[in-house]
């Protein structure tokens, strides 16, 4: 199918489809400038083991270390990027969503592990800031981060662990820039006019079905039209022979009884 025969289509079937046209059209400019940009900022950290609880020679010296707590439990973990995996889980949870978006953040940011390029379980968690703007894609990093320091603080110190003795996390890339998303703007551009062109053919297609299928109706029916004529016609014809056959008729009878009298 040519542009030519698509474009005698279009214009022959113009009721339907110049409107998705247009509906297309304010989609794709709906998107381009009306739609809020996108914005990201990234920034990880990375947990930090804490020191090996105290030695009976080190206790000896500081009897102090003896009273504390050094058991840390998220440290049994034969793989401590299981940590890593559960302070993603809580940080994208909808809960802690809503609560940093009360704080200011955008809610569509991301939290997830920092995958090795060398194959071994990586102790770093990244973090992707989202906003309409630079600077609140920036705040939304920085937020999530704290957000990131106070969990890790709080399942350790619901479990008694020393603070000596608990995983910290350091900042490796703070989030001082923010890049324009060109990819989420376009993507959704290509969407809509996919979409609107899928609906054209659609539209296009079942205008021409419901033409071929009046056509054959039409087929169908005017071979009918000249017997109907034929016979109304003939019927006519044969009343008007009656007519014309009924006064001769009565004329030779008068003419038979005038003869007699």
């Amino acid at each position: 199918m040519d542009l030519l025969l698509i474009a005698r289509k279009i214009w022959r079937y113009r009721i339907v489809t110049l409107p998705l046209i247009a509906l297309t059209l304010l989609g794709a400019v709906y998107v381009v400038v009306l739609k809020p940009p996108v914005y990201e900022a990234s920034s990880s950290y990375i947990l930090i083991n804490p020191p090996s609880p105290p030695t009976p020679e080190e206790i000896a010296q500081k009897p102090a270390l003896g009273r504390i707590n050094p058991d840390n439990p998220f440290t049994r973990f034969s793989d401590q990027s299981v940590v890593v995996g559960l302070l993603s889980s809580i940080l994208s949870n909808d809960v802690e969503r809503r609560a940093l978006s009360k704080q200011g953040a955008d809610s569509r940011y991301k939290v997830a592990p920092v995958q090795s390029t060398y194959g071994y379980s990586s102790l770093m968690l990244g973090i992707t800031g989202v906003g309409t703007s630079g600077p609140q894609a920036i705040r939304t990093a920085e937020l999530v981060g704290a957000a990131l320091n106070g969990e890790l603080e709080n399942l350790q110190a619901s479990r008694g662990v020393a603070p000596r003795y608990r995983i910290k996390s350091a900042l490796i890339d703070s989030p001082d820039t923010a890049s324009l998303k060109v990819s989420g703007k376009l993507r959704s551009l290509i969407g809509v006019l996919v979409l609107g062109v899928i609906l054209l053919f659609v539209v296009i297609s079942a205008a021409e079905g419901l033409a071929t299928l009046r056509a054959e109706w039409t087929k169908r029916e005017s071979p009918r039209e000249p017997e109907i004529e034929g016979s109304v016609q003939g019927a006519a014809t044969n009343n008007s022979t009656m007519h014309k056959s009924g006064p001769h008729k009565l004329s030779r009878r008068a003419r038979k009884a005038a003869s007699k009298a």
